[in-house]
């Protein structure tokens, strides 16, 4: 049966829309008269049985040939008014099946294509799946305060922040990368117990040997900041608060290569 909805669906959608031109008026009629003959059988007004009947006969009768041999003589006439549609409509099941099957199988290809691209390339594997290259990494923040270490070893927190400045102009917290990466994305969990208004206006920049020089600005409230950035290779970065201030982060992570 696989094989068989494996064939080409062009042949089926042919003869399916063939079939739709000449015959679909008479199965549309034919399904709305057995449908009009059940809501009778489901409401039982006055005389619903000898009405009911004709409907089926008539749903039966505009077939035709297309309902298939003539049902027996003692099948209940709902009974055979269903299996005459469902005979008719045959054409229709046949290329949806076949559509389904198809489409099926084309989307088990892409992802067997997908998973066999990711496994033998290892650029196009770090594209898709960008690892976390401040994860682990030494970090260093402008000053400390309320006992929090103005250092330490992978930005995140197990609280509310990894790191808290003390007041004072253009806070900083730096990453060490510990090589040089291509950058492709930042992201930025902001601490969401208080005072996420600190973190604001905020800059991303990168080493550029030289001087820092910025990638990314963020001036809007916010819970968690991920940009894409233009890809940049450095193996520092850093992320300042403009103005005087406290300064604090639950989080920092940067996605490439």
């Amino acid at each position: 049966m696989l094989t068989q909805y494996l064939r080409s669906p062009l042949p089926l959608l042919t003869s399916g829309l063939r079939f739709w031109r000449q015959h679909g008026r008479r199965v549309r009629r034919a399904r709305s008269l057995r449908q009009c003959a059940d809501g009778l059988r489901l409401q039982q007004a006055a005389g619903w049985k000898a009405r009911s009947r004709r409907l089926y006969r008539r749903s039966i009768q505009t077939l035709g040939e297309l309902g298939g041999p003539p049902a027996p003589a003692d099948l209940e006439p709902a009974l055979a008014a269903q299996q005459a549609v469902h005979h008719a409509s045959e054409p229709y099941r046949a290329l949806v099946r076949s559509l389904v099957a198809w489409a099926t199988v084309l989307a088990a290809l892409a992802v067997l294509a997908y998973a066999v691209a990711v496994a033998v390339s290892p650029r196009l594997r770090a594209r898709l799946f960008p690892r976390d290259l401040a994860a682990g990494r030494p970090w260093v923040a402008s000053s400390s305060d309320l006992g929090l270490p103005a250092s330490g070893v992978g930005p995140a927190a197990d609280g509310t922040v990894f790191f808290h400045t003390t007041v004072m102009k253009d806070p900083t917290v730096e990453i060490d990368l510990g090589g040089e990466h291509l950058i492709r994305a930042v992201r930025v969990d902001n601490r969401t117990d208080c005072c996420g208004e600190r973190a604001l206006p905020l800059n991303v920049e990168v080493w550029d040997g030289s001087a820092w020089r910025l990638i990314a600005q963020r001036r809007a409230a916010f819970s968690v900041w991920k940009t894409e950035v233009a890809p940049v290779r450095a193996q520092r970065i850093r992320l300042r608060r403009l103005g005087t201030a406290y300064f604090h982060l639950n989080r920092v992570s940067v996605y490439g290569e």
